[in-house]
């Protein structure tokens, strides 16, 4: 399990290496879990205390409006699954399913944040990950209100060279804002 963990503090700090004090206090906040296909893991308008590093697998986000579905991303192998409104203890405006089995390092949001205060070094770590969603946040609302339905697909495509292939149809359509006849034909351009 330390190397799944040791997985995730490469990713956000690979410049500067956690100390083993600060490895092993922030180890002690985090669990290994693993959900299979469909399991909800935070729902929409509910205070959710857990951010999630995928391992392996995939999930989608989603909101509902008007009862329909409506994909706002997808998540695969080393993304970080999670809330920002929870975070900041808030219910979360989307809903989380897993697309595939999943297996994810859990962190715990509440024990989380007074470690953050006491250890500068888990602190950068927190910021890197929160820096890394804030860059990704701008990254989709610019290609959401420049680019069309085409250009969209591509930069989906872009993230992740298998999304075709882990994603349903449907989900990708309504990610992009289009029928499934419609990304039919994009897909065959």
């Amino acid at each position: 399990m330390t190397a799944i963990f040791e997985t995730f503090i490469q990713k956000y700090s690979p410049d500067h290496p956690l100390s083993d004090e600060a490895k092993d206090e922030l180890f002690s906040h985090l669990s290994l879990l693993s959900f299979e296909k469909k399991h909800v893991l935070i729902r929409e308008n509910q205070h959710h205390d857990f951010a999630y590093f995928i391992i392996e697998g995939a999930v989608r986000s989603y909101y509902l409006k008007d009862g329909v579905e409506v994909n706002t991303w997808f998540a695969f192998e080393n993304d970080m699954v999670g809330s920002l409104q929870n975070f900041r203890n808030l219910p979360s405006r989307e809903t989380f399913e897993l697309i595939e089995n999943t297996t994810f390092v859990s962190i715990n949001l509440l024990t989380l944040r007074p470690l953050m205060h006491s250890n500068i070094e888990i602190a950068n770590v927190v910021m890197l990950i929160i820096e890394e969603y804030a860059v990704f946040l701008e990254e989709r609302i610019f290609i959401s209100q420049f680019h069309n339905a085409i250009e969209r697909y591509n930069a989906l495509l872009r993230h992740d060279q298998m999304v075709l292939q882990r994603v349903p149809l449907t989900y990708i359509a309504s990610y992009l804002g289009v029928s499934r006849e419609t990304l039919s034909r994009l897909r065959g351009k």
